[in-house]
């Protein structure tokens, strides 16, 4: 590895100087927002001048002037002359217009040249008024009002775009600063493409030559081009070195796309392609990553060292496609999918299509029409699980039919109806299989004004089943229908006062109620093909249903109370808000004589309560927190907080909480659709911090501990050095990345990612908010 480093280093230099950066979003740009660094970079502050530069007057200053007839006049001493966007200033200047479409000044002593794009300095330069080509020598230059300078033997300015230089040299340091730059026998700066040529180029590190090509081209602006992309380097543990070469081919400009060989030293060499669109009716991405023979994967199989999930493949590929289209005014076009080749890609490869924390991935299709009445949507839904349990065990909506009728002209009524057909199906072999038809119409009576709002609604909600597949020995039946009428009334109130304790605030008091009514049906003899338990904050206290999806509707005769208190001041920011609520069950809430684990021993009376709070302490401190009580396990089910501390974008700190009960996660997920990998209560405390340190160093990162299991859960630290012109990113993080289940033992990857940046080459992001993403649990912002 030590050998290997410095190697890497250097062609990583090589290869940002070949970068030519030109995607989409987050273009580079010589600008600088930093004042220090556009100290004594020229300024072009006067009003932009159109027009046929050969009409422009000419005007000019000097302590002497002597005019030969015709066509010859000398100024001499302190000389000035500006036409159009230019100005000139020299010791001496002569004009010679005998040849009225080639009129040449020369100048001499002192020359300084600018207008809105360039200025040049040097002894003696020629220059031609009518189509402004200038040539000047010995010569220095710098860009108007952003970064970038050289000097050459010779400077030429043709055509008021190109500005060529012999034997020149580029740097986008500030003024008097030459930490790195290139030096070429021909360097040719076009200023309309935004970029820079430069012929024999030697890249310097001050005054040392460090790399040699025979052609450089650089952009020095934010047009897209085709080229190479800033590389990236990293080491870890158990890939070793992982080096990304991006390459960006700038096809049409509604098309483009970028091609990343990716050498990962105990893996292999990986190819990722990306496709982006943009069309007339939609935009989308396609990817394709593709790894031929994985050595290490192959190897980790064979030892089986994480269990049985692995997968019978010889390559290593991920597709994703994500395309959005709006045919015409009714019709619309949706796909999202991602698929993968093997369970454990996410975690030996990585992805910025798909996260493994999601635990299992989806490929999603949708056409839908919709217009002033209806909205119909026809899908299709295949889930690709990330684990070896749960492959056969996912049931696929294949297709699914949505259909939604809405009719708002019946006076104070509102009237729609939701239907859907659905096929359901799983890979597995023994499992039920269905085809779901499921009516339900509805009518809503809201009345409501600035201070109340009551509504009430009734439906009736039909579900027709034909079940195959079903063993003799279980309690399924091919043909059901379940019919189950709903009836429901919500109703809030806003009381709003001046307060007296806290003066120029005023609160808020919000109290809600909303009863609900289903009658209990037996639905033992249905599959649970896609429903799940909610979870049960304080917004979802007031759900009509505490499962998702139509397989399993519970039964309701419970009352949801709430109340939310809130301090706004006197600019009608939101300070404060506080909120709690609690269901109180008149008869005992359930969908089958079987019920889930927590239900089995509940009766009536209030069963769940639940709280949300925020607090905006000042401008730069944040409280968020929730907390759910479940008193059929008599004791706390989940739980979060968060405090966040931030006085700008660069300098934020987060400390977070979260708390699952176990007896409460393994009653959520569906024993037929997810995998439980907890086998305790979830209890995990971290920090997260960005802070710059001076002018140019800023450290990132985050701890995050598991105080159940007594074991880091994720863990990171980075550093970023960045001046007016070059900088660099260290990050180290040791993440968790599986559970041994033969030693019960927690797995690691301990990576180590370095990223050098030339600011003014190459495409450049934000160095602090990618370090942000760098763990499994990225930062979010408790102030959105």
């Amino acid at each position: 590895m030590k050998k290997l480093v410095p190697s890497f280093i250097a062609t990583s230099l090589t290869l940002a100087l070949y970068s030519s950066s030109s995607y989409a979003i987050n273009l580079p740009n010589l600008n600088n927002n930093n004042p220090q660094c556009l100290i004594n970079v020229p300024r072009f502050n006067r009003s932009l001048v159109n027009g046929d530069i050969n009409t422009l007057p000419v005007l000019a200053e000097a302590n002497q002037f002597e005019a030969i007839y015709p066509n010859i006049a000398i100024y001499q001493g302190n000389v000035l002359i500006e036409q159009g966007n230019r100005t000139i200033q020299a010791n001496k200047v002569t004009i010679d217009s005998q040849d009225k479409n080639n009129r040449i000044v020369t100048l001499e002593g002192n020359i300084t040249y600018q207008d809105n794009m360039i200025q040049m300095k040097g002894n003696k330069a020629s220059m031609n008024l009518n189509n402004n080509d200038t040539n000047m020598s010995p010569s220095e230059y710098h860009l108007v009002n952003r970064l970038g300078h050289g000097d050459a033997d010779e400077t030429k300015l043709e055509k008021n775009r190109y500005v060529v230089l012999r034997n020149g040299s580029f740097t986008s340091c500030p003024i008097n600063d030459d930490t790195w730059n290139i030096k070429g026998t021909t360097v040719i700066h076009d200023n309309d493409e935004q970029l820079l040529e430069v012929w024999n180029a030697v890249f310097r590190l001050g005054n040392v030559p460090v790399l040699y090509s025979p052609y450089l081209q650089l952009p020095t602006g934010d047009k897209r081009r085709s080229g190479l992309l800033m590389p990236n380097f990293s080491y870890d543990s158990i890939d070793g070195i992982d080096f990304l070469l991006p390459i960006y081919w700038n096809i049409a400009p509604n098309y483009d796309a970028t091609i990343t060989p990716r050498v990962l030293q105990h893996r292999g060499v990986q190819l990722q392609t990306e496709f982006r669109y943009l069309n007339e009716i939609g935009l989308g991405t396609l990817a394709f990553d593709w790894l031929q023979h994985d050595s290490k994967y192959n190897e980790d199989r064979d030892k089986k060292l994480n269990g049985n999930n692995y997968d019978d493949n010889h390559h290593r590929w991920l597709f994703h496609w994500k395309n959005e289209e709006l045919i015409n005014y009714n019709w619309r076009f949706y796909a999202d999918t991602t698929r993968i080749s093997d369970n454990q890609y996410l975690t030996d490869l990585n992805s910025k299509y798909a996260s493994e924390t999601d635990g299992y991935l989806t490929q999603f299709y949708q056409l839908g029409f919709n217009n002033e009445n209806w909205d119909v949507t026809l899908g299709y839904r295949h889930f690709q699980p990330l684990y070896a349990q749960g492959k056969d065990k996912l049931y696929q909506s294949q297709p699914q039919l949505n259909m939604h009728y809405y009719n708002y002209d019946l006076g104070p009524l509102k009237f729609k109806t939701f239907s859907q057909v659905s096929h359901y199906a799983t890979s597995g072999k023994n499992k039920p299989k269905a085809w779901r038809a499921h009516l339900e119409p509805t009518l809503n009576y809201t009345l409501n004004n600035s201070w109340a709002k009551l509504a009430s609604e009734a439906s009736f909600m039909a579900t027709h089943y034909n079940q195959t597949n079903i063993k003799k020995d279980n309690e399924l039946d091919r043909n059901v229908n379940r019919f189950m009428p709903k009836f429901s009334i919500d109703g809030k109130l806003v009381f709003e006062r001046d307060t007296t304790l806290i003066k120029n605030y005023t609160q808020t008091l919000e109290p809600r109620v909303k009863y609900i009514y289903i009658p209990y049906r037996n639905q033992s003899n249905i599959w649970n093909y896609d429903s799940t338990l909610l979870q049960s904050d304080y917004i979802g206290l007031f759900r009509d249903q505490p499962y998702s999806g139509l397989d399993r509707i519970a039964s309701a005769n419970n009352l949801t109370t709430g109340i939310t208190t809130r301090l706004y001041d006197n600019n009608k920011v939101e300070k404060f808000n506080f909120s709690v609520g609690q269901i109180t069950y008149f008869s005992k809430s359930k969908t089958s004589e079987h019920n889930n684990e927590l239900d089995k021993n509940s009766d009536t009376g209030s069963i769940t309560w639940a709280t949300n709070s925020f607090w905006r302490i000042n401008d730069d401190l944040i409280f968020r927190g929730a907390v759910q009580y479940d008193t059929r396990i008599n004791t706390v089910s989940l739980a979060n907080t968060t405090i966040e501390y931030r006085l700008s974008s660069e300098k934020k700190a987060q400390l977070s909480y979260r708390y699952a009960n176990h007896s409460y996660i393994d009653t959520i997920r569906h024993k037929n659709l997810y995998y439980n990998p907890y086998k305790q209560d979830i209890s995990q405390a971290g920090v997260m911090m960005a802070w710059p340190l001076s002018n140019t160093i800023s450290a990132v990162g985050s701890y995050y501990y598991d105080v159940k299991l007594k074991q880091t859960a994720d863990s990171f630290v980075g550093l970023h050095y960045s001046d007016c012109c070059w900088g660099v990113t260290v990050q180290y993080g040791r993440k968790l990345t599986d559970w041994d289940i033969g030693s019960r033992v927690s797995k690691y990857k301990n990576k180590l990612s370095v990223n050098f940046e030339l600011l003014g080459l190459g495409k450049t992001q934000d160095a602090k908010a990618k370090m942000l993403s760098f763990g499994k649990l990225p930062y979010i912002t408790t102030f959105e």
